[in-house]
């Protein structure tokens, strides 16, 4: 029973199925959701969420780099 679990722990990895998202595909992906999410911020947002919104989206566009 042990060896088909081990077994399938490795296939998963393997095939991907465990694998870790890629950082590219992350950025690239929602690099104009970022942009717009800022505008919008700029544009209507409450303080709190001015603050919080351009936080996230700073630190998500330095790790983008």
């Amino acid at each position: 029973m042990s060896r088909a679990i081990l077994a399938m722990t490795l296939l998963f990895f393997v095939s991907g199925c465990a694998s870790a998202v890629n950082n590219n595909a992350l950025c690239d992906g929602t690099a104009a959701a970022r942009t717009k999410h800022a505008a919008a911020l700029a544009e209507d947002g409450g303080d709190a969420s001015v603050v919080t919104g351009a936080t996230l989206v700073m630190m998500i566009d330095a790790a983008c780099k």
